[in-house]
């Protein structure tokens, strides 16, 4: 069977800025490249936060919370037992070795033909054998936990029929939040665009405040707990006051409407986040007028609000043209930057201060950005 290439006509039906569910990376089987016990697995039972989690667990790190994963594994890391510190380490590169495992089933020729049931399924795979370099971002990347996590991934990777750049992204655990904010265009120089990320774990907000010289303030707010539940009731109220409190923050300054860019954990059709039946979000179809008008009225403001998928978000964190983005978190996330992809604020947004837990501080150092949440 021919392989789909970037010439074909599947891979010129790939659409990187309009994915569906056909662009998940959680059910890719994984190839033997650096731990053959990995093939045949799929990724979400390898490379999700639970997946972390039980390793940290089997190598005698009980105290490890799961949903502290990367702030008690960095803290592991420099624990004075050498034991806990090298259980904490193994743990981390071993997570990599399976993110890389994937990277390098995803980077060989071989893989759209094998598992590529549907044609959209063939050019998703077959897209990510076109780009120059992949992204890594998600909470669980964040501070000391990226450099581990790092190495086993490149050294996976590098073992790929066709291996490419692989890095980091700048602020990992907030990757979503400002792809969002340079995805939003302000129709004035001195207005403020409010921006939200609606995660697994958190929903986390900001403003971008434009200037007329080109320097965008990007300010991070106050973080909440996503829902606990599918329900739709509580999704639509939790979601309504996280953003009602975000358009508030925008429109301090006596505008009377604000720009509101949301990131969200589901695929986005049409504008609205996509009911899969598979997260939280997908119940806001058809409901997203609504949920306008809720904000309207709680806010006193008028909202022209835009709905990204987080994967899309996130790749807008990095300015690199013809790359993919990967988020590791409670699942795995996608989402690509193409060459000819849309404009996006320049220069990218400063970020000018973050939240650890309730309270919002000024960090001095690029660590000081980083939180443990997907």
């Amino acid at each position: 069977m021919v392989v789909p290439t970037a010439g074909s006509m599947a891979t010129a039906a790939f659409d990187p800025e309009r994915l569906t569910a056909e662009a998940s990376l959680n059910h890719v089987v994984l190839g033997s490249y650096a731990l053959p016990q990995l093939a045949g697995r799929q990724a979400e039972e390898v490379c999700s936060r639970d997946a972390l989690h039980s390793l940290a667990s089997d190598l005698g790190l009980p105290s490890v919370r799961r949903d502290r994963l990367a702030d008690d594994l960095a803290r592991a890391l420099s624990d004075a037992d050498a034991c806990v510190a090298q259980a904490a380490a193994t743990a981390l590169r071993t997570f990599g070795l399976c993110l890389g495992t994937l990277i390098a089933t995803l980077r060989d020729p071989r893989t759209a033909s094998r598992q590529g049931g549907t044609s959209a399924r063939r050019a998703f795979l077959a897209y990510w054998l076109t780009v120059d370099s992949i992204w890594l971002t998600g909470g669980l990347l964040t501070g000391a936990c990226g450099g581990p996590v790092l190495d086993g991934i490149r050294a996976a990777g590098a073992r790929a029929p066709q291996p490419c750049r692989i890095a980091l992204a700048p602020y990992p655990a907030v990757a979503a939040l400002y792809g969002a904010g340079r995805r939003a265009h302000g129709d004035c120089p001195h207005e403020t665009l409010a921006v939200a990320d609606l995660g697994h774990s958190y929903i986390k907000t900001a403003t971008v405040q434009c200037s007329r010289d080109g320097r965008h303030r990007f300010q991070l707010l106050d973080r909440c707990l996503a829902p606990a539940t599918r329900s739709a009731a509580e999704v639509e109220d939790v979601v309504t006051a996280a953003l009602s409190g975000v358009v508030t923050k925008a429109a301090a300054s006596n505008v009377t409407s604000v720009r509101l860019v949301v990131s969200v954990a589901s695929f986005v059709s049409n504008g609205e986040p996509v009911d899969d039946g598979q997260g939280t979000y997908g119940c806001l179809a058809g409901r997203v007028a609504a949920l306008r008008g809720r904000i309207m009225i709680d806010t006193g403001v008028g909202v022209d609000m835009d709905f990204v998928h987080d994967g899309t978000a996130a790749a807008s964190a990095v300015t690199s043209p013809n790359s993919a983005t990967i988020t590791v978190g409670t699942w795995l996330g996608v989402g690509f930057q193409p060459i000819d992809g849309p404009p996006l604020l320049e220069p990218p947004p400063r970020v000018a201060s973050h939240w650890r837990g309730a309270q919002c501080i000024r960090p001095t150092t690029r660590e000081a950005l980083d939180t443990d949440d997907d």
